[in-house]
């Protein structure tokens, strides 16, 4: 295979040392099965041997680039077995115990019944009823975290003042500052789903790890850009110690929020020092959106 790969350049080697006595402006042209390079003998720099070295140059960034590739998606389908996981764990120990006890709640109502105990059937279908409501809870629950569904028959903002009060309500001694400084209308209804997702990444690695009591959100829109930040008072860290990717899934959250940016067409910046939080601003420029529903 590399001596398939090479023989082109060698040839085109051959080619250009005959030709480098004339004049001109000739170009030399090598195509591979998948790119296109052209080589002006009359640029500044050229050599007979430049065209191999600049291939040889782009054959090790295109390698790169897939060896980068093949480690994201590596990441992603990490991602996906561990979200899986958590939510078969949370079907197993919520709803999954909840209809067991309902099963066990009808079998002892039948078996009231027939005794004829019809006041002790009647306290029997009470506890079966809160069972059932604890069981619909448990649905409604692992449902928001997938997509909450108010997030399109209310949208965005609503959808994340009911994720702070939940927030807050979840960890007692974490308050939540959000400053919407823009209308529902002036968010693209692409982008509104990554930001809950961003936001739901960020909260949780702030309650994971920095000992924050504060976090403050902030959603803004100015001319063509949307303006989005996250910042806490936590511990905070060095960025750089994360930004190299490691088999303990170290960093994991933050290439997602990072990766989910990008793909979204925005611009993305995080800044964090130890013992001065953390703080991750993201702006999109309208015209530069993917189009993408």
């Amino acid at each position: 295979m590399y001596s398939e790969q090479v023989r082109p350049f060698t040839r085109l080697k051959q080619v250009a040392g005959k030709k480098a006595a004339t004049g001109g402006s000739r170009k030399y042209r090598s195509r591979s099965r998948d790119h296109f390079l052209e080589y002006d003998r009359s640029r500044p720099g050229y050599t007979p041997q430049s065209g191999y070295v600049m291939q040889s140059g782009y054959m090790q960034s295109n390698y790169t680039v897939q060896s980068e590739l093949r480690r994201i998606a590596g990441q992603l389908l990490s991602v996906q077995e561990d979200e899986r996981k958590r939510i078969a764990a949370d079907l197993h120990d919520g709803l999954g115990q909840s209809l067991t006890m309902i099963k066990l709640a009808l079998a002892e109502s039948e078996r009231l019944l027939a005794s004829g105990a019809i006041s002790e059937v009647s306290a029997s279908l009470q506890r079966l009823k809160h069972k059932a409501h604890d069981a619909l809870e448990d649905v409604r629950r692992v449902a928001m975290d997938l997509r909450p569904p108010m997030l399109d028959d209310l949208g965005i903002l609503p959808t994340l003042s009911w994720f702070f009060r939940e927030l807050e309500g979840v960890y007692q001694g974490l308050r939540v500052e959000k400053d919407f400084g823009l209308i529902e209308n002036n968010i693209p209804g692409k982008l509104k789903i990554t930001i809950f997702r961003i936001i739901q990444e960020a909260t949780s690695n702030i309650v994971k790890y920095a000992n924050a009591n504060l976090i403050q959100v902030h959603l803004s829109h100015t001319g063509d850009a949307l303006h989005f930040s996250i910042e806490d008072n936590g511990d905070g860290f060095d960025p750089a110690e994360v930004a190299v990717p490691s088999g303990t899934g170290r960093g994991l959250g933050l290439r997602s929020m990072k990766e989910r940016a990008h793909l979204s067409g925005g611009d993305y910046r995080i800044d964090s020092r130890y013992g001065q939080g953390t703080r991750i601003c993201i702006s999109w420029q309208f015209d530069k959106l993917p189009d993408v529903k």
